[in-house]
Formats: C-alpha cells, sequence, structure tokens
C-alpha cells in the first residue's frame, strides 16, 4: 500500500518522517531534497529492520506526502516543531515489542559509533563541530530526557550523571521503564506552544537518537 511522509522544519533542515516506519527519515537543508530522499530511506530502514529480525511488510510505493510542517519559535531559544495527526493515535500496547526492538538496535548503532574511543577522543574538540563526540552522546541523552519531560515521565535532571556513555543507558532505562506508561496515554499534552503525544515521543526519540548517529559516523569518516 502507498506509505504517507510527513515533512518537518527542524534548525534549519528538513525532515521527511514514514510515520509508518518509526525512526524512518530523509534530512536535507531543502524541502523538496528532503522528500525526494524518502524511497532510498525506506529501503535502507527494511534492509536495515531486517538485518536485525524485524521483517517490514505493506509499505510499498508510491509516496504521499501528508503533511509538511514549518517549525517557528515560540521564544528566542524555543523551536516549536511538528505535531502531525500521525503523532495523535495512542500507543496500542501490541506495538511495544516492536518500539523495543527498534529503540535496542537503534542503541546498538550509537554505541558501535563510538566504540573503540577512549575519554580523551570523546571530549576532543572537532573543527567546525559545535559539540564533541562525547558532547552529542550527551546530547542524545539530554534530550531523550527532556521527551519524557514532555509528558511527565522523566526523572529530574538533576539525576543525571555527567558520563555521556552512562547517561544514554541511564535515560534509556527509565524510557523502557516508562513504555507501558507510554502506551497508556490517551491524549495530548501542550507545553510551551507545542504539542505531544506518546507517538509523539517515540517517533521523535527514535529520530533524534539515529540521526545523531548517523552525524558520529560522518564524523569520525571524516577524520580518517
Amino acid at each position: 500500500m502507498p506509505y504517507v511522509v510527513c515533512v518537518e522544519e527542524v534548525e534549519n533542515r528538513w525532515v521527511a518522517h514514514v510515520p509508518d516506519l518509526p525512526g524512518c527519515f530523509a534530512a536535507h537543508d531543502e524541502r523538496d531534497a528532503a522528500i525526494a530522499a524518502a524511497p532510498k530511506a525506506v529501503e535502507a530502514y527494511v534492509t536495515w529492520c531486517a538485518a536485525a529480525g524485524i521483517r517490514i511488510s505493506g509499505v510499498s510505493p508510491p509516496m504521499v506526502v501528508s503533511e509538511v510542517v514549518r517549525a517557528w519559535q515560540y521564544e528566542p531559544e524555543y523551536e516549536v516543531n511538528a505535531f502531525f495527526a500521525s503523532d495523535r493515535p495512542p500507543v496500542a500496547a501490541d506495538e511495544l515489542p516492536e518500539y523495543q526492538r527498534l529503540l535496542e538496535i537503534s542503541r546498538r548503532d550509537l554505541l558501535q559509533a563510538v566504540e573503540g574511543l577512549d575519554a580523551q577522543s570523546l571530549q576532543r574538540t572537532i573543527p567546525g563541530e559545535r559539540l564533541s563526540l562525547g558532547g552529542i552522546v550527551d546530547h542524545v541523552a539530554r534530550t531523550e530526557l527532556w521527551y519524557l519531560d514532555r509528558l511527565g515521565l522523566a526523572f529530574p535532571r538533576g539525576e543525571l550523571t555527567p558520563e555521556p556513555l552512562e547517561a544514554i543507558h541511564q535515560v534509556r532505562q527509565r524510557l523502557l521503564a516508562m513504555l507501558t506508561a507510554l502506551s497508556g496515554q490517551t491524549g495530548v499534552v501542550a507545553l510551551a506552544g507545542e504539542v505531544w503525544s506518546a507517538r509523539k515521543v517515540l517517533r521523535r526519540t527514535l529520530w533524534h537518537e539515529r540521526d545523531q548517529t548517523q552525524h558520529i559516523f560522518q564524523l569520525r569518516d571524516r577524520k580518517r
């Protein structure tokens, strides 16, 4: 059946999400280029899932662009991102095993991206980059915790360990412990002009981790 693509502007980039495939996306500086890259992203995602024993079926061309949402500034330092129609339905309990497996393989990829790096290498400044590799890992942890906080499911930020590799484990354990609570969320929450749901939290968690993992691999390749 045709698959739906929802497109959002995120920090001066465009991201084309495929809602039926959590964590499947294509990104580009230009909106039309992000949309055009979605079919290859779907192919890569299906291959990625198959390698982990997840079978994807019922997704085939043509692609239908359902929504295109621009970001907007709620406050000088706060960019509001999209809440798609596909983010609204509650997460069913029978979806949780697949989400858990996707979170597992996404985390596996992130750990592979920093494999073999010592503490000094993780914290080394990278020319032209705002964050070190360790800073990116820490950013993944803090962002995931912030997503959980949108629904009142996070632990206090002050309890987060300062060690990046420990932090991502600490936050992921919290998310996994809260999966059942996420599946019980039937409404939406509006905070600082932005709308959140359990499905949006999971979509953005998977997208953000996979996006940052790709960035780490690109930076490591650039240094070789």
